[in-house]
């Protein structure tokens, strides 16, 4: 049967927005009741500021109405690092602009913002750049377990993260489930509730992984009723995608670097935009400047899953692209390893791919092929930590799809325990 692998996404405004979440050593909620740490780069300090209260509110569905008390709030607007220190009050799990006064900006999916209060509620000040129509989302959990969606866009710019807790201390993760092309977001200040404060949050995990991808990656129609949708913000989940679920799984902080529709040498349908490699030094997804600093943060563990939009329609033959893939490929790969001297690469193979469609490309085999040489070359040239892995085709009857073809909810549960398993096999996770 032929199938669409991506429709074209409409380019959105980037402007502002920062996040905090994801914490550390927090069982965060998933479908299997698995613990762990969000995703992405960690900063975090403590400043003291006042903050007004406001108009906010989430829902499962987004953002409502609800007022919030004036009090005290802590943010933080350090420069990245590698994790927090005994008192800091936030923690930043991704990659963060920290240039900026107003405070740090972000537009990677699954960049995370961490933090604990005392009090029964909480509010989170955001400058945002999506519109109502297409907005940003975070997925809300406290004390471990998923409390629903944080709907944030242009129109506000505070909001109530959750009221009616018992009293006492929590822990509160802030995920970005929406992907760059959605828009930047900056995070100002969190305020809680009258006469409550901010407090410091747990240690980050020494366990990190770095994901660089496209769609499948970011989560792209995980939420979607089924492969007829097309691309909206408030289906796409990160939360929910195999590159969060792996941290997750392995109580990993993970930082995911990914773009629907990008590949490593030619975007889907020829794209005129930078490529993966292209982006993947950038500290926001589609801001040249500030270069992301690969010495802020360093991962053990590297997983590239890139290819699907290189074969994805009009693939050129054998002879014109087997060349131009593979060198652009074994940059990047170069690259990651210059980066990071002593991290565990894993090149993948996508669920998508099939040898059925774009039909006569062969997509799968040669993909298999292009990025097995990489690999098996590297290995010549003496570099061990490097391995071939491949998902397995979703299987659409058992597991269902996500919007425009893209793997369900299931497939990426699948395709977390794979990928959770070999890297505990690899390095004793």
């Amino acid at each position: 049967m032929k199938t669409a692998a991506y429709s074209r996404l409409p380019k959105l405004a980037s402007a502002l927005c920062i996040a905090w979440s994801a914490l550390a050593g927090c069982g965060d909620d998933d479908p299997n009741g698995t613990t762990g740490a969000g995703a992405g780069t960690s900063t975090s300090t403590s400043t003291s500021a006042s903050g007004a209260g406001g108009e906010g509110g989430t829902g499962e569905g987004g953002a409502g109405e609800g007022g919030a008390g004036a009090g005290t709030t802590t943010s933080s607007t350090s420069g990245t690092g590698g994790g927090n220190t005994s008192g800091d009050t936030i923690r930043f799990i991704g990659r963060f602009d920290t240039t900026k006064p107003e405070g740090p900006r972000f537009s990677w999916a699954g960049s995370a913002i961490v933090t604990r209060f005392s009090g029964t509620s909480i509010s989170v000040r955001f400058n945002d750049a999506s519109t109502a129509a297409q907005s940003n989302f975070f997925q809300v959990v406290i004390d471990g377990e998923s409390k629903g969606v944080l709907k944030v866009n242009a129109d506000e710019e505070l909001y109530k993260v959750a009221e009616g807790l018992p009293d006492g201390e929590h822990d509160l993760l802030l995920h970005r489930r929406t992907e760059p092309l959605v828009g930047v977001t900056q995070f100002v200040e969190f305020v809680p509730e009258q006469g409550e404060a901010l407090l410091p949050v747990p240690p980050a995990p020494e366990r990190r992984i770095e994901v660089i991808g496209d769609s499948i990656s970011a989560g792209y129609g995980i939420d979607g009723a089924d492969a007829t949708c097309p691309f909206t913000s408030d289906t796409e989940n990160n939360y929910l995608a195999y590159s969060a679920l792996t941290g997750r799984l392995l109580e990993a902080d993970t930082t995911i670097v990914a773009w629907s529709g990008r590949g490593v040498y030619r975007n889907y349908d020829d794209e005129v935009a930078p490529t993966m490699p292209e982006i993947y030094g950038r500290t926001i997804a589609d801001e040249p400047e500030p270069a992301w600093d690969f010495s802020s943060w360093v991962p053990q563990v590297v997983v590239i899953n890139l290819g699907t939009n290189d074969f994805s329609i009009n693939v050129p033959g054998d002879a014109q692209f087997r060349e131009p893939f593979t060198s652009t490929y074994a940059s990047l790969v170069d690259t990651v390893r210059k980066n990071y001297p002593d991290a565990f690469i894993f090149c993948t193979i996508g669920p998508m791919l099939s040898d059925s469609y774009p039909e006569g490309a062969e997509a799968l085999s040669r993909a298999r092929d292009y990025i097995g040489k990489v690999v098996e070359d590297r290995t010549a040239s003496g570099d061990e930590r490097v391995r071939l892995l491949e998902f397995p085709p979703q299987d659409s009857a058992a597991n269902g799809l996500g919007c425009d073809y893209h793997p369900s909810a299931k497939t990426n549960q699948l395709m977390a325990e794979q990928l959770s398993e070999a890297i505990s096999e690899e390095l004793g996770w």
